[in-house]
C-alpha cells in the first residue's frame, strides 16, 4: 500500500473538491494565457520551449493562484519525466542538510502526484540529505501548493504526470549550497529533469519582524528601518516593489554572489532566497541564463506602519 502525503491544506488554502478546483484553476490559466509578455518582453501566453524551472509563490490561491498559473502555463512539458521542488521550511529550523519527502506519492483533489523513491534515496544515501518526517512533510505548504498545478498542467501528457523530488531547505552555509549543487547538476544536464522554485517575496510589516524602507531614488545602501509613518515619503507598498523589484534584477543577471549580498545587505524576507540560491549556483555551473519574469503583486497595497503586506512573483529560466 502506498505511503501518500495528504493535501493536509485542501480545504483551507485552496478546495478541497477536485471539480471546484479545476474550475478555478481553469479561469486561473485562461487569465495567464491572455497575458501576451513577460516583463522583459517575451511571449508568454503559452508554453516557451525549454522553460524547465519555473517560480512561484506558495500562498492561499486567493493571492497566489495567478502568479502560479503564470509560471506553468509557460512550462514546457514536452519532455518532463521528473521533477524537483526546492522549497523553504516555515516551521521546523535545521541546518548542515536538506530534507526530501519519504513519502511514496502526494495527494491533491485533482488526483495523486508519484515521489521519486529511488531518487530520495540516492540522495539521502550521499552527502548533505536526509529524510524529512512525514509531520514536518504535511506541516509544510511550500510543496503542496504547488502540487495541484503540476497535476493540472501534466494530466493529459502522454507520459503522465511526472514524479516529483521534495526537496526542504531551513539553512545552509556554503558547504552546503555546493553539496546541493554538485548533487543536483548532473539532473540538469537531462531534459526530462525539470526544477520548481517554491517561494514568496517579501514579507512586509512588524508581525514579520521587517520594516525596511527604501524612498524613491535611494540606492539600497539608504535602507532604513521605519519606525513611524511620518517618515513615509514614498508610499511604503512601492518601497516593497523597489526592493522586490531589485532582487529579481539580480536573478535575472543569474548572479548568485550578488544575490547572497543582497539578502545579507537588504534583508529582504524572500521565504525562498535559499532554494533560489541554489538554483543559480546551479545555473552558473550549467552556464545557463537567468531568470525571467512573468508578474508581480502584493497581497496589501501598504499605506501605513500598522499593515503588514507578502509579494508573489512569477518566473521561469529557459535552458
Amino acid at each position: 500500500m502506498l505511503n501518500v502525503r495528504s493535501a493536509s491544506h485542501a480545504g483551507s488554502w485552496y478546495s478541497a473538491y477536485g471539480s471546484t478546483l479545476e474550475r478555478q484553476l481553469n479561469a486561473f490559466f485562461a487569465k495567464a494565457k491572455s497575458i501576451s509578455h513577460s516583463l522583459s518582453g517575451e511571449n508568454t501566453h503559452q508554453s516557451i520551449p525549454g522553460a524547465r524551472i519555473l517560480i512561484g509563490p506558495h500562498a492561499g490561491y486567493l493571492y497566489s493562484g495567478e502568479r502560479l498559473a503564470e509560471a506553468f502555463n509557460v512550462w514546457d512539458t514536452s519532455k518532463v519525466k521528473r521533477v524537483f521542488m526546492l522549497g523553504p521550511s516555515h516551521h521546523v529550523y535545521f541546518k548542515s542538510k536538506a530534507l526530501v519527502s519519504r513519502f511514496d506519492a502526494y495527494e491533491t483533489p485533482l488526483g495523486n502526484i508519484p515521489v521519486d523513491t529511488e531518487v530520495a534515496k540516492a540522495l539521502v544515501a550521499g552527502k548533505g540529505f536526509r529524510y524529512m518526517s512525514e509531520e514536518v512533510d504535511e506541516e509544510e505548504h511550500s510543496f503542496e501548493m504547488h502540487a495541484p498545478f503540476i497535476y493540472y498542467a501534466t494530466q493529459h501528457l502522454p507520459q503522465g504526470v511526472p514524479k516529483i523530488v521534495p526537496i526542504m531547505i531551513s539553512d545552509m552555509d556554503d558547504k552546503l549550497s555546493s553539496t546541493i549543487v554538485e548533487a543536483l547538476l548532473p539532473f540538469l544536464e537531462d531534459e526530462g529533469n525539470h526544477f520548481i522554485i517554491s517561494s514568496d517575496f517579501c514579507h512586509w510589516g512588524a508581525r514579520f519582524g521587517y520594516t525596511q524602507y527604501l524612498a524613491a531614488n535611494t540606492p539600497l545602501s539608504g535602507l532604513a528601518t521605519l519606525t513611524s509613518s511620518r517618515q513615509v515619503t514614498t508610499p511604503i507598498h512601492k518601497s516593497i516593489e523597489a526592493l522586490d523589484k531589485a532582487a529579481m534584477e539580480i536573478a535575472s543577471k543569474g548572479d548568485s554572489q550578488q544575490w547572497d549580498e543582497y539578502i545579507i545587505t537588504t534583508g529582504n524576507t524572500i521565504c525562498g532566497h535559499m532554494p533560489i540560491s541554489v538554483v543559480l549556483k546551479l545555473l552558473e555551473r550549467f552556464g545557463g541564463p537567468g531568470f525571467e519574469w512573468i508578474g508581480y503583486s502584493q497581497s496589501n497595497s501598504v499605506k501605513s506602519i500598522h499593515e503588514t503586506s507578502v509579494s508573489y512573483a512569477s518566473g521561469y529560466v529557459k535552458i
